[in-house]
């Protein structure tokens, strides 16, 4: 068999489904599949065994995730280019099958074509992504971008900061705060400013939501 064959093993728990993508591939031309796995466990086994140079990989599969699966692999240092392929558009799915060491990921309504354009580009060592994918991938980095920001701030204030921040979001006032603390109104207004300032939040309502959106609550009054 010549070197320059693309080698895949297709992994997917319904037989009907590898069935087609398997009838989509082999009108590439050279490329040949050299197994199915309907499991995910089986899906690292055959990769282990065949060496391809592509794994196309369902995300929900019995025994082992299509993430698990990935996971492992690279943990073994597998450097077979892994494709999901996924029903799946949720942006945390798509970040996660990302860090996990995935090449690519479409969305199982693309057209066989476009199937076909992500497995050669994957096979060149490059990255694939659908429209959707690439978007929703976006959306998910922003929204881990502003949790890690948040939490960066989060992280500037003291305990004693933490404290009125919560109380303050909890409808408090500064003489309340102060005669629980066994402090003076004027120093907690101090400590409100300064918290105010590290999580760039200039109003009650702002801080009310910060504390909800992080889980903070009640936890941080005791």
């Amino acid at each position: 068999m010549s070197e320059s064959r693309i080698r895949v093993i297709i992994a997917d728990d319904h037989a009907v489904v590898r069935q087609g993508i398997r009838h989509v591939l082999e009108e590439v031309p050279g490329l040949d599949v050299v197994a199915e796995a309907g499991q995910g466990d089986e899906a690292i086994r055959l990769v282990e065994e065949h060496v391809p140079d592509l794994l196309l990989l369902d995300i929900s599969m019995p025994h082992k995730t299509g993430l698990d699966v990935t996971k492992e692999l690279r943990a073994g240092g597998s450097e077979v280019g892994i494709l999901v392929l996924s029903m799946h558009d949720n942006p945390e799915y798509v970040l996660e099958a990302v860090r996990s060491g995935a090449d690519g990921y479409v969305l199982k309504d693309v057209s066989p074509s476009e199937l076909r354009e992500a497995v050669q580009t994957v096979h060149e060592g490059r990255e694939y992504f659908t429209d959707r994918v690439t978007h929703q991938l976006s959306v998910a980095l922003r929204e881990e971008l502003e949790r890690e920001r948040r939490q960066g701030r989060l992280d500037q204030l003291t305990g004693r900061e933490r404290e009125v921040l919560v109380r303050v979001a909890n409808g408090r006032t500064n003489r309340e705060i102060a005669e629980e603390f066994g402090i003076s109104p004027r120093t907690v207004e101090t400590h409100r400013e300064r918290v105010m300032a590290k999580l760039r939040i200039r109003t009650v309502a702002g801080l009310t939501r910060f504390v909800v959106e992080n889980g903070l609550g009640e936890a941080e009054t005791s």
